[in-house]
């Protein structure tokens, strides 16, 4: 099945539909079973009730495990990335803080990518080194081989990474990490399984913020894994252990957004290379830092390891403007609004504070004013007028 049909199709399951074409969202806190004996053969992973497609051994005694339709979408997401089973999370950082927390142990090190997620950053600074965990940040273009300690558990990989866009090498990567029995944990949410899938890649866990590109109408917060095998059993273990809920209605919503992904992705795509080289043009413009352009100094990196590009990206200003000088050029956008997430239907932008960037980010040849931009669904001309209006609203240096 190609992969827009396999998009419309995957986790439902019409048969159980008693004849609707969507699934039925179950509010439900409690599982009943006809017999004590069912019961004890679902809380062993053998259920009666058949929703789980995976094959493994999962516990459906209670719902703080998934209602089917949390079951229906994480069977969804295992199709789409072609392999593996998945795990369904409140939140994007919740999922990647709990899956650092799932291989990073008292005594352990780990690696993490120095232009990460802000919030990513924030929490392995402040919450790890109270668990006796040592962290090292790493420069995503550079080898990691000199980094690798005794005692490392995990790599963090986010390709490209945040702000700057790099792209890791992530065949590198995972040969260091195979030597050295090293778990890979790699967010995917700017690529989706749609560009780029990391288990192929010999990745240990692929890693979605739902919230974005998949749900697709920024009306919830999920996040999720796909992993196989033993890595997956660790990660449902403390799934389990921590009592880890998604409400039964965000997941309807998050597979419905499913069945649009790929035209979605196509526009978002196609809009953002016509908006990125409108912006290359730019006299105000020194730098547009999207892997799909040819100028992108990973370029032909991001060609093979991606079947396309998401549409956030990042520009570099002539110059360091002020925040006010920013604020005016942001607080009037017709079309584009201000907001620090992307991926749903409607364009973003944020200026991002120099001083806030890690060290990758500083050292690079960009003095300029960073401005991250989302390209929703909006006609890619409305969002060029929109631009050319907001950066003619910057000051220009009088000499």
């Amino acid at each position: 099945m190609k992969e827009e049909s396999l998009l419309i199709k995957a986790g439902r399951k019409f048969n159980d539909y008693k004849g609707s074409m969507n699934p039925p969202i179950y509010h439900s806190s409690t599982i009943l079973f006809p017999t004590y004996k069912d019961y004890l053969n679902a809380a062993n992973g053998k259920s009666i009730y058949d929703v789980i497609n995976d094959g493994v051994l999962r516990d459906y005694s209670y719902s703080n495990v998934g209602t089917p339709t949390v079951h229906y979408l994480s069977n969804a997401l295992a199709e789409v990335e072609g392999r593996g089973q998945a795990l369904i999370y409140p939140s994007g950082l919740f999922v990647l803080a709990f899956a650092i927390l799932t291989f990073a142990k008292a005594g352990s090190h780990i690696l993490v990518q120095d232009n990460s997620y802000y919030r990513v950053r924030r929490f392995v600074e402040s919450e790890l080194p109270k668990r006796g965990v040592k962290v090292t940040f790493y420069d995503p273009t550079q080898s990691i081989t000199s980094l690798i300690r005794n005692n490392t558990s995990l790599i963090m990989i986010e390709t490209p990474g945040s702000v700057t866009f790099e792209i890791s090498d992530v065949e590198h990567i995972v040969k260091i990490a195979k030597e050295h029995k090293i778990i890979t944990v790699c967010d995917n949410s700017w690529a989706t399984p749609l560009l780029f899938k990391p288990l192929d890649y010999g990745i240990d866990v692929a890693l979605y913020a739902l919230t974005k590109y998949i749900a697709g109408h920024s009306d919830l917060l999920m996040g999720a894994v796909v992993a196989e095998g033993e890595i997956f059993k660790l990660l449902y273990e403390s799934y389990k252990n921590y009592g880890v809920t998604v409400q039964s209605h965000d997941c309807y919503l998050a597979h419905r957004g499913l069945r649009t992904l790929h035209i979605r992705i196509k526009r978002h795509q196609s809009t953002a290379m016509k908006v990125a080289k409108w912006l290359e043009k730019h006299p105000k413009v020194k730098k547009v830092l999207y892997p799909a352009l040819p100028s992108h100094p990973q370029h032909e990196l991001w060609k093979n390891y991606f079947k396309g590009a998401g549409s956030v990206f990042s520009i570099v200003l002539d110059r360091e403007y002020l925040c006010e000088e920013l604020s005016y050029m942001v607080d009037h956008m017709k079309i584009f609004s201000i907001g620090a997430s992307w991926g749903g239907c409607d364009s973003l932008m944020l200026p991002i504070n120099r001083t806030s960037m890690p060290r990758s980010i500083m050292h690079l040849d960009y003095d300029g004013s960073f401005v991250r931009i989302f390209c929703g669904l909006e006609d890619p001309e409305d969002l060029i007028s929109d631009l050319d209006a907001a950066l003619a609203r910057l000051p220009c240096l009088a000499f």
